[in-house]
Parts: structure tokens; C-alpha cells; sequence
């Protein structure tokens, strides 16, 4: 039977709507979730369903602003899963991160709905060492376009200082896309002729 019919499909970590409805199956309420269930795919408009795409490096700003949340097949703005070195590459959220979006409105849906939901197991969503523990894999790079953590992008030679370098971009983004997320928010709520 296909993946596409036997789980509930969400972008990522922290964003299932269901008790055990996380990659591993083994989370206790909705929110808690360890990982996406959408097929893997690397970029824009290459998911499979409705709901798989992410976002962050491609699309409209539209798009950036409802990471998971596309119509259907093929209009996805990024690929899953969304690794919290992902950042929007664009609009007036260029280089914030694309998980604590798509978690706070989460969270927004979830409250208006009077839902209840945990905690993220990850406070700003998973790096690729945690999907790889989770889905018990060795060095699979989960990366896609729009990772300020991209061990590629770098200059430096030495492979430990170039992963740490990276390790602190990532932190320095997560930090400041936390401390931003209201205006984030409000950044999406405008409407496309600024007011």
C-alpha cells in the first residue's frame, strides 16, 4: 500500500495533527510529531500532494508566507523535509526561517480551532543530523534550496571548522527569526499592494 494512503501527511517535524501521526509513529498528541511524512523532494513545485510543499529560496512571496500549506500537486514552494536552516530567500522575510512560520501558524489554526497540541520536539524545528537519527539513516543530506547551514556555501577547508561556522550561522538565524516572528506574521497578513 502507498505511503500517500496509509499516513497523515504533513511538511514536518512538529506540524502533525494527530497522536502518532509522526514519522516514527510514536508521538503523543498533535504537534510532537518527530518528522514529515510527505514523499522527499528536493524543491519548488516537485511535490507529489496537496499541503507537501515547503518553502524558503523559490516562489512568490505569497508562497514563502503558507509553507505547507499549497492547493495541490506541483505548486509546493520548496522541498520537504524543512530543516531548521531553511530561510526565506525573498520578500519582506528574506532570511528568516520558513519552520518557525510554518509552526506558528500551526499553532494560529490549531487555536482558532480551540485543538489542542504539544510542544515541538525540536524548539526550532530539525537540523539533518536529527533526521537522519530519526529516520535512521548515516550522512543523507536532507538539505534543499535555502539552507543558511549548506556545508557547501563556504570558503573554509577545514570540514570541522566548516561545519561549526555553519552551526553558527544557523543559530544566529534561528535566534533572530524566534525574536522576529510577530512582524513575520504581519509581514504575510499585508496585502500585495502594501497596505
Amino acid at each position: 500500500m502507498s505511503e500517500l494512503t496509509t499516513k497523515e501527511l504533513h511538511v514536518c517535524m512538529g506540524l502533525n495533527s494527530c497522536k502518532n501521526a509522526g514519522y516514527s509513529g510514536n508521538n503523543d498528541c498533535a504537534g510532537k510529531g518527530d518528522c514529515s511524512t510527505a514523499v522527499g523532494h528536493p524543491c519548488h513545485t516537485l511535490n507529489a500532494c496537496k499541503g507537501q510543499g515547503g518553502c524558503g529560496i523559490f516562489g512568490t512571496t505569497e508562497e514563502l508566507c503558507h509553507p505547507g500549506e499549497n492547493e495541490c500537486r506541483y505548486q509546493g514552494s520548496c522541498g520537504v523535509p524543512i530543516l531548521s536552516s531553511r530561510f526565506m530567500a525573498q520578500g519582506p522575510n528574506k532570511g528568516l526561517s520558513v519552520w518557525q512560520l510554518a509552526r506558528i501558524r500551526f499553532e494560529e489554526k490549531r487555536n482558532q480551532n480551540g485543538e489542542p497540541f504539544g510542544e515541538a520536539p525540536q524548539q526550532y524545528g530539525p537540523s539533518e543530523d536529527y533526521v537522519n537519527t530519526v529516520r535512521g539513516t548515516t550522512g543523507v543530506d536532507y538539505s534543499s534550496c535555502g539552507q543558511s547551514g549548506s556545508r557547501s556555501c563556504s570558503y573554509i577547508n577545514n570540514p570541522t571548522d566548516r561545519k561549526a561556522a555553519a552551526n553558527q550561522r544557523v543559530l544566529k538565524m534561528e535566534q533572530e527569526s524566534a525574536q522576529k516572528l510577530p512582524e513575520t506574521l504581519s509581514n504575510c497578513d499585508c496585502k500585495n499592494d502594501g497596505n
